[in-house]
Parts: structure tokens; sequence; C-alpha cells
């Protein structure tokens, strides 16, 4: 367990801060895919919107261990669906933010 603790402590940490870097400090560059020349939209609504999404899941990831020993094996499995789903309406909400 304490291998696991400390694992998703690490990635957790660094998902919460690219996403304060992207979302405090507007490194833009952080993004995945991200280009400053083609894209057309709100630089702020993308930074805001890809920050706390960072946040979230470096909490999200925190919690995981915990979840998994205290809870059940199950939270694994709605850790994963949440992450898909929250990329999927993330993907979206980006694409609609890129137009004009």
């Amino acid at each position: 367990m304490y291998l696991g603790v400390f694992i998703c402590s690490i990635v957790s940490l660094l998902m919460i801060l690219l996403g304060y870097l992207i979302w405090a400090k507007k490194k833009l560059f952080l993004i995945a895919g991200y280009d400053e020349e083609t894209f057309v939209g709100d630089k702020e609504k993308l930074a805001k919107a890809m920050g706390m999404f960072s946040i979230f899941i470096g909490i999200l990831t925190f919690i995981l261990p915990f979840t998994l020993e205290y809870i059940g094996s199950f939270t694994g499995y709605i850790f994963a669906i949440v992450i898909v789903l929250g990329t999927i309406v993330m993907f979206i909400y980006v694409n609609m933010l890129n137009r004009k």
C-alpha cells in the first residue's frame, strides 16, 4: 500500500503543479496539442478549464489509493470512468472554445 500511496502522491503533486502553472501562470504551452498560432478562442477560458481539470485529476489521483484500500476495488473503475468522461467533456469544451 505504501508504494501506491507514494506513487499516487508524486503523480498528484505533478498534476496539481501543472494545473497551477496552466491556470494561474497562463503557461499554455504545457497543454498537449496547443498551438499559439492556430488557437483562435479565448485563452483565459482555456487556461482556467485545463488548469482546473488538471488540479481535479491530481486530487482524484491522491485519493485513489485510500479509496481502493478502505472502500474497495470498484472505486478504481469509478476513477477510470470519471477520468475518461472528464477527458471527453474537456475535449469537446476546448474544441468549442476554439471556434470563432
